[in-house]
């Protein structure tokens, strides 16, 4: 007998998914929300239907992420656009800047997903949006200068916490974008202007709706 403790009741959606884990522009997501035909909420995070496109919002990491994904009707036939926040291992990227996630590598126990060394994404094809590498972790406030000496000799320029396990989890290529919101450097963490990250994450939302039309 092939059965799931877990079997939510599933909910039909466009075929177009953007995933917000977080906005920081609170007046352009107060008109997501006013512009949507219909909201749900889901397990603490809220869904902005569109007629060709939904809106995933508010989630953390990746385990609250794929569990949302499980509510929703045949998701891996869904065109998954995924924009977050991420910090900076690359010194020529030192300022909030919208970038498009070329290949994500596993860090962290995300190592124990899958015996690949990277996941290839989607390009966005943008022009002006440059393109990084990412590497996926659970969370970067545990590791350690060891850590930072390793991953400094990767082809990686980013580092945040959900894209490899939702390319893991979809099975195919997804479309990531990030904004660099944070330097990453052996002496810690430094954040950036906040307010020049909320203007980057509206950009990278509209690049998104672009891409969909």
């Amino acid at each position: 007998m092939n059965s799931h403790f877990f079997k939510p009741k599933k909910i039909e959606t466009a075929g177009n998914l953007i995933l917000l884990p977080f906005f920081p522009q609170r007046e352009y997501l107060k008109k997501i929300e006013e512009g949507s035909i219909k909201k749900r909420s889901i397990l603490g995070s809220v869904m902005y239907s569109y007629s060709d496109y939904d809106v995933l919002y508010g989630f953390l990491g990746y385990s609250n992420l794929l569990t949302l994904l499980e509510f929703i009707s045949m998701i891996r036939e869904k065109n998954i656009y995924f924009l977050g926040t991420a910090g900076s291992l690359n010194p020529d990227m030192n300022k909030p800047e919208v970038l498009n996630v070329k290949k994500v590598f596993p860090g962290s126990i995300f190592k124990y997903f899958t015996d690949k060394k990277f996941l290839n994404l989607k390009n966005s094809d943008i022009p002006g949006m440059r393109n990084a590498n990412g590497i996926s972790i659970d969370l970067i406030q545990r590791e350690d200068p060891l850590w930072y000496e390793g991953v400094k000799e990767m082809d990686v320029d980013v580092v945040e916490m959900e894209i490899f396990p939702l390319c893991w989890y979809m099975k195919k290529e997804v479309t990531a974008n990030i904004v660099v919101s944070d330097i990453v450097s052996e002496s810690g963490i430094t954040s950036l202007n906040r307010k020049q990250i909320a203007e980057e994450s509206v950009r990278g939302f509209e690049y998104i709706l672009e891409s969909i039309k």
